[in-house]
């Protein structure tokens, strides 16, 4: 069931599967770094209310590049505290630009548990 849409993702529920499925639009290619965090803190929010162990973000579309700054900032803010809400696995279909891909892939260097499993598609 859809829980959340906007300009920048669509957000994805299935209970059956405990997996929470976000969809990152192409609109993201000029946003600005508060926008990114506010789409980072509504993904936040929805792990709090509906508490999914798994969570498959497609970035496929992604346009913006996450500067280091923000990387460090989702992983400690956003990442470390849905894994403190009971997430186990997360994953992201990766983007087909190569410097969007590079910093999702550096966002994935960033996150601090080591029991956490995370993958790249």
């Amino acid at each position: 069931m859809e829980i959340h849409r906007s300009n920048l993702q669509v957000i994805h529920y299935h209970a059956d599967k405990s997996l929470m499925r976000i969809i990152v639009s192409s609109d993201t290619e000029y946003i600005g770094d508060e926008s990114f965090q506010e789409a980072q803190s509504k993904i936040l929010e929805m792990t709090r209310k509906y508490q999914p162990s798994r969570v498959l973000t497609n970035v496929q579309n992604l346009l913006y590049t996450i500067p280091p700054e923000m990387q460090e900032w989702t992983a400690k803010n956003i990442i470390a505290s849905m894994i403190q809400l009971g997430l186990r696995r997360l994953a992201y279909i990766i983007p087909k630009d190569f410097y969007a891909q590079l910093s999702i892939e550096q966002l994935g260097d960033e996150i601090p548990d080591l029991n956490f499993l995370r993958r790249f598609l």
